[in-house]
């Protein structure tokens, strides 16, 4: 919390009058961290819980097409006897894998983009 304040403060001296804070699941409470950050820094803040706003959209067209075909794919793998696969999409072709697989599977961390948020963020 008190390096989200510092961040605050020295956005607010340099004229930023809006700021979007995103908690992961499991940091805290958001209501008791957002009257920390008031507390601190006196902004004028409002909490939103996301998995509320999630809920009320309506999937689009293309979430309930990509939801059907992957779903046929589930189907199909269990009618061959195929248990324990992880059904996904890849270059717009649903594919499959062992779960293990898919477990095991890592991203490379991308520094450029992560520095283009931190500069644009401040």
């Amino acid at each position: 919390v008190e390096d989200v304040c510092k961040k605050l403060k020295t956005t607010q001296k340099r004229g930023k009058r809006h700021s979007i804070i995103v908690l992961a699941e499991g940091v805290g409470n958001a209501q008791d961290l957002g009257k920390e950050i008031v507390a601190d820094t006196g902004a004028d803040l409002r909490v939103t819980v996301l998995g509320h706003v999630q809920r009320g959209g309506s999937p689009t067209a293309f979430d309930r097409i990509l939801a059907s075909r992957m779903g046929v794919r589930a189907v199909e793998l269990l009618l061959d006897g195929k248990a324990a696969r992880v059904v996904g999409i890849k270059d717009n072709k649903i594919i499959d894998m062992e779960i293990n697989e898919a477990l095991a599977m890592t991203r490379d961390f991308d520094k450029d983009t992560y520095e283009m948020v931190k500069m644009l963020s401040i």
